[in-house]
Protein backbone atom coordinates (compact mmCIF):
# COMPACT_ATOMS: atom_id res chain seq x y z
CA UNK A 1 0.00 0.00 0.00
CA UNK A 2 1.49 3.54 -0.88
CA UNK A 3 2.09 6.48 1.03
CA UNK A 4 -0.88 9.22 1.42
CA UNK A 5 0.05 12.86 1.11
CA UNK A 6 -2.39 15.49 2.49
CA UNK A 7 -5.18 16.10 0.82
CA UNK A 8 -5.79 19.04 -1.49
CA UNK A 9 -7.35 21.89 0.56
CA UNK A 10 -8.87 23.39 -2.52
CA UNK A 11 -10.82 19.74 -3.48
CA UNK A 12 -11.61 20.42 0.38
CA UNK A 13 -12.63 23.82 0.21
CA UNK A 14 -16.53 24.75 0.89
CA UNK A 15 -16.07 26.71 -2.15
CA UNK A 16 -14.03 24.81 -4.71
CA UNK A 17 -16.88 25.54 -7.43
CA UNK A 18 -16.34 29.36 -7.59
CA UNK A 19 -12.46 28.71 -6.85
CA UNK A 20 -12.17 26.19 -9.92
CA UNK A 21 -14.31 28.77 -12.23
CA UNK A 22 -12.09 31.21 -11.20
CA UNK A 23 -8.99 29.31 -11.90
CA UNK A 24 -10.84 28.60 -15.52
CA UNK A 25 -11.32 32.18 -16.30
CA UNK A 26 -7.99 32.87 -15.44
CA UNK A 27 -8.14 34.82 -11.99
CA UNK A 28 -4.94 35.13 -10.47
CA UNK A 29 -3.37 32.73 -8.04
CA UNK A 30 -2.75 35.61 -5.80
CA UNK A 31 -6.18 37.34 -5.85
CA UNK A 32 -7.79 34.01 -4.80
CA UNK A 33 -5.45 33.14 -2.61
CA UNK A 34 -6.91 36.89 -0.83
CA UNK A 35 -10.15 36.18 -1.23
CA UNK A 36 -10.78 32.23 -0.09
CA UNK A 37 -7.86 32.46 2.01
CA UNK A 38 -5.67 29.41 0.71
CA UNK A 39 -2.19 29.35 -0.54
CA UNK A 40 -1.01 30.47 -3.92
CA UNK A 41 1.07 27.35 -4.33
CA UNK A 42 -2.28 25.20 -2.52
CA UNK A 43 -3.98 26.81 -5.95
CA UNK A 44 -0.99 26.24 -8.66
CA UNK A 45 -0.74 22.66 -7.16
CA UNK A 46 -4.55 22.41 -7.53
CA UNK A 47 -5.01 23.72 -10.81
CA UNK A 48 -2.15 21.43 -12.31
CA UNK A 49 -3.62 18.20 -10.65
CA UNK A 50 -7.39 18.56 -10.23
CA UNK A 51 -8.24 20.91 -12.71
CA UNK A 52 -7.66 19.25 -16.48
CA UNK A 53 -8.51 20.90 -19.77
CA UNK A 54 -12.14 19.20 -20.36
CA UNK A 55 -13.25 20.84 -16.81
CA UNK A 56 -11.67 24.51 -17.16
CA UNK A 57 -13.45 23.62 -20.88
CA UNK A 58 -16.98 22.70 -19.07
CA UNK A 59 -16.59 25.84 -16.28
CA UNK A 60 -16.22 28.19 -19.61
CA UNK A 61 -19.10 27.13 -21.04
CA UNK A 62 -21.66 27.76 -18.05
CA UNK A 63 -23.24 25.31 -16.60
CA UNK A 64 -25.58 22.40 -17.55
CA UNK A 65 -29.38 23.16 -17.81
CA UNK A 66 -30.43 20.44 -15.43
CA UNK A 67 -30.22 22.07 -12.73
CA UNK A 68 -31.93 21.09 -9.48
CA UNK A 69 -33.02 24.71 -8.64
CA UNK A 70 -34.04 24.06 -4.74
CA UNK A 71 -30.67 22.54 -4.08
CA UNK A 72 -29.04 25.32 -5.87
CA UNK A 73 -30.81 28.13 -4.24
CA UNK A 74 -29.70 26.24 -0.87
CA UNK A 75 -26.40 25.56 -1.46
CA UNK A 76 -26.11 29.59 -2.98
CA UNK A 77 -27.91 31.03 0.16
CA UNK A 78 -25.53 29.63 2.43
CA UNK A 79 -22.37 30.61 0.26
CA UNK A 80 -23.79 33.84 0.19
CA UNK A 81 -24.10 33.89 4.20
CA UNK A 82 -20.94 32.53 4.68
CA UNK A 83 -19.37 35.30 2.82
CA UNK A 84 -21.24 37.51 4.42
CA UNK A 85 -19.94 36.63 7.55
CA UNK A 86 -15.82 36.71 6.26
CA UNK A 87 -16.75 40.17 4.81
CA UNK A 88 -17.86 41.36 8.01
CA UNK A 89 -14.77 39.81 9.81
CA UNK A 90 -12.89 41.56 7.34
CA UNK A 91 -14.99 44.72 7.91
CA UNK A 92 -14.35 44.81 11.29
CA UNK A 93 -10.73 44.35 10.78
CA UNK A 94 -10.44 47.64 8.60
CA UNK A 95 -12.70 49.42 11.18
CA UNK A 96 -9.99 48.72 14.41
CA UNK A 97 -7.04 49.79 12.13
CA UNK A 98 -8.97 53.08 11.19
CA UNK A 99 -9.65 53.83 14.93
CA UNK A 100 -6.09 53.16 15.45
CA UNK A 101 -5.24 55.23 13.04
CA UNK A 102 -7.64 58.26 13.73
CA UNK A 103 -8.83 58.58 10.72
CA UNK A 104 -12.97 59.19 11.24
CA UNK A 105 -13.74 59.21 7.68
CA UNK A 106 -12.28 55.79 7.02
CA UNK A 107 -14.19 54.42 10.13
CA UNK A 108 -17.18 56.09 8.96
CA UNK A 109 -17.54 53.90 5.61
CA UNK A 110 -16.46 51.16 7.21
CA UNK A 111 -19.52 51.31 9.26
CA UNK A 112 -21.33 51.98 6.39
CA UNK A 113 -20.57 49.17 4.70
CA UNK A 114 -20.65 47.59 8.02
CA UNK A 115 -24.55 48.59 8.16
CA UNK A 116 -25.17 47.30 4.86
CA UNK A 117 -23.82 43.98 5.24
CA UNK A 118 -25.70 43.65 8.57
CA UNK A 119 -28.85 44.66 7.24
CA UNK A 120 -28.89 42.42 4.29
CA UNK A 121 -28.16 39.35 6.57
CA UNK A 122 -30.64 40.28 8.93
CA UNK A 123 -33.03 40.06 5.34
CA UNK A 124 -31.65 36.58 4.25
CA UNK A 125 -32.27 35.27 7.25
CA UNK A 126 -35.80 36.80 7.88
CA UNK A 127 -34.74 38.82 10.98
CA UNK A 128 -35.60 42.21 9.43
CA UNK A 129 -39.00 43.26 8.23
CA UNK A 130 -38.68 45.17 4.39
CA UNK A 131 -41.01 47.62 5.20
CA UNK A 132 -43.12 46.81 2.47
CA UNK A 133 -46.06 44.58 3.57
CA UNK A 134 -49.30 43.59 0.98
CA UNK A 135 -52.60 43.40 2.29
CA UNK A 136 -55.36 41.86 -0.41
CA UNK A 137 -58.47 43.36 0.92
CA UNK A 138 -61.08 40.63 -0.51
CA UNK A 139 -64.30 42.47 0.42
CA UNK A 140 -63.29 44.32 -2.97
CA UNK A 141 -62.36 41.66 -4.92
CA UNK A 142 -65.08 40.78 -7.84
CA UNK A 143 -65.14 37.12 -6.43
CA UNK A 144 -66.22 38.06 -3.26
CA UNK A 145 -69.18 40.45 -4.70
CA UNK A 146 -70.17 37.39 -6.76
CA UNK A 147 -69.99 35.44 -4.05
CA UNK A 148 -71.79 37.30 -2.09
CA UNK A 149 -74.75 37.86 -4.01
CA UNK A 150 -75.49 34.51 -5.04
CA UNK A 151 -75.33 33.25 -1.45
CA UNK A 152 -77.82 35.82 -0.56
CA UNK A 153 -79.65 34.57 -3.34
CA UNK A 154 -79.35 30.76 -2.33
CA UNK A 155 -81.05 31.80 0.52
CA UNK A 156 -83.86 33.41 -0.67
CA UNK A 157 -86.27 30.30 0.20
CA UNK A 158 -85.22 30.84 3.55
CA UNK A 159 -86.07 34.33 4.88
CA UNK A 160 -84.94 34.18 8.62
CA UNK A 161 -81.23 32.28 7.14
CA UNK A 162 -80.83 35.00 4.58
CA UNK A 163 -81.53 38.00 6.99
CA UNK A 164 -78.80 36.32 10.15
CA UNK A 165 -76.18 36.23 6.98
CA UNK A 166 -76.84 39.30 5.55
CA UNK A 167 -76.09 41.07 9.23
CA UNK A 168 -73.29 38.88 9.75
CA UNK A 169 -71.60 40.08 6.75
CA UNK A 170 -72.41 42.97 7.07
CA UNK A 171 -70.79 43.24 10.08
CA UNK A 172 -67.54 41.85 8.92
CA UNK A 173 -67.14 44.31 6.15
CA UNK A 174 -68.27 47.24 7.92
CA UNK A 175 -65.60 46.01 10.69
CA UNK A 176 -62.82 45.47 7.75
CA UNK A 177 -63.71 49.10 6.19
CA UNK A 178 -63.31 50.87 9.47
CA UNK A 179 -59.70 48.87 9.48
CA UNK A 180 -59.22 50.27 6.01
CA UNK A 181 -60.25 53.68 7.08
CA UNK A 182 -57.81 53.78 9.94
CA UNK A 183 -54.75 52.02 8.58
CA UNK A 184 -55.27 54.69 5.77
CA UNK A 185 -55.50 57.38 8.07
CA UNK A 186 -52.22 56.11 9.86
CA UNK A 187 -50.02 56.16 6.87
CA UNK A 188 -50.78 59.92 6.02
CA UNK A 189 -50.76 60.52 9.87
CA UNK A 190 -46.63 59.21 9.18
CA UNK A 191 -46.19 59.93 5.49
CA UNK A 192 -45.61 56.36 4.64
CA UNK A 193 -46.36 54.94 1.24
CA UNK A 194 -49.35 52.45 1.38
CA UNK A 195 -48.17 49.31 -0.97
Amino acid sequence: MGKRGPQCSVCQHRERAAIDLGLARGVSYEALARRYALGADSLRRHAKSHLPAQLRAKLLAGPDISLDLDKLRETESQSLLANLVALRHRLYASLDVAEAAGDSGMAARVISQLHKNLELAGRLLGDLNTGSTSVTNILVSPVYVEMRVELVRALAPFPEARSAVAAVLHQLESKAAEAVTIEADRQLATGAVPT
